[in-house]
């Protein structure tokens, strides 16, 4: 059993409120379609065959206190699944998820969510005058944190030290990396298939992006004829999501992924989104590095309990 220690302690949350990130967590929702989506009492029911990704397989809570976790137990249980909670925001939903650790569920995956303004993404990554491409030390695709994301001490040092080791030049020099921007999935998907990383990626492809309903820009950077980096944006009232940010590992610190924020972050301003977000696993120092350099900082966390 793991009590709600094993997570650690949440950092306090930003300028977002509890309300906008419940917003967040809708626009994400329906920005990772899930095969089968249910609401009951509050909660929305997620689940998806043959994709292992816990968001597609999880329920999401509602934003006031969480009177029952029957129906979820049921709606899992029924199709023979774990029973598995995002819990939420996190630091709304404390109470929720010392229950479930009470009861047995596990705990899996912590995310940070990270927002920023569009503007600011697209300043961020606009282009610089830099050193000559000889001397320029490599930007990287992710290389510092901000303390905001975790709790003082540690982590934060820890995402320091990376700054120093990175070396890295103003995200800026990314703005004369050419992104190829496309409105539909199409030929995307064999980038996302090559740089996803993931035994599922063929049934995401199929069964999550090719199914997203709202106004979408899939993103890719080639090099030497093989895809390089990835993303993808999603627009929702307001709001455009940052998804699937990949870089291959051997052209990391060049600068690739700062481009691909910056093409996204452009498509979003013209789509009428001033607002972006982002999830992020906590422990990945690298990207939280870069998303802080242009402009990202933190909304709120999550994590998941799953049973059995």
């Amino acid at each position: 059993m793991h009590d709600a220690t094993d997570m650690e302690t949440p950092p306090r949350q930003g300028s977002v409120t509890v309300g906008s990130a419940w917003r967040i967590e809708r626009c994400a929702a329906l920005a990772w379609p899930a095969a089968v989506t249910e609401e009951r009492e509050g909660w929305l029911l997620r689940h998806s065959p043959g994709v292992t990704r816990r968001r597609s397989n999880s329920a999401l809570p509602p934003p006031a206190p969480v009177r029952s976790i029957e129906p979820v137990e049921r709606f899992y249980r029924d199709r023979g699944v774990p029973v598995r909670v995002q819990i939420s925001p996190a630091e709304h939903h404390r109470e929720l998820d010392v229950r479930l650790a009470g009861l047995g569920y596990r705990v899996e995956s912590g995310v940070a969510v990270l927002t920023a303004r569009t503007g600011d993404v697209v300043a961020a990554t606009a282009p610089v005058d830099t050193a000559p491409a000889d001397t320029a030390p490599a930007v990287t695709a992710a290389e510092a944190t901000r303390e905001a994301v975790t709790p003082a001490g540690t982590v934060a040092a820890m995402a320091r030290e990376a700054v120093t080791r990175a070396d890295a030049v103003p995200v800026g020099a990314a703005g004369s990396v050419p992104v190829e921007v496309a409105g539909d999935p199409g030929g995307w998907l064999a980038v996302f298939a090559d740089l996803d990383g993931h035994s599922d990626s063929e049934t995401v492809g199929r069964e999550v992006i090719s199914r997203i309903a709202g106004p979408a820009a899939f993103l890719s950077v080639s090099h030497e004829g093989r895809a390089a980096a990835m993303g993808m944006v999603v627009a929702d009232s307001g709001w455009a999501g940052v998804f699937c940010m990949a870089t291959r590992p051997d052209l990391r610190r060049r600068g690739l992924a700062a481009a691909v924020l910056g093409a996204g972050a452009r498509w979003a301003a013209g789509r009428g989104a001033d607002r972006l977000y982002l999830q992020v696993e906590k422990d990945n120092l690298a990207a939280r590095a870069l998303y802080e350099r242009v402009g990202f900082t933190y909304s709120h966390g999550y994590h998941f309990r799953t049973f059995p």
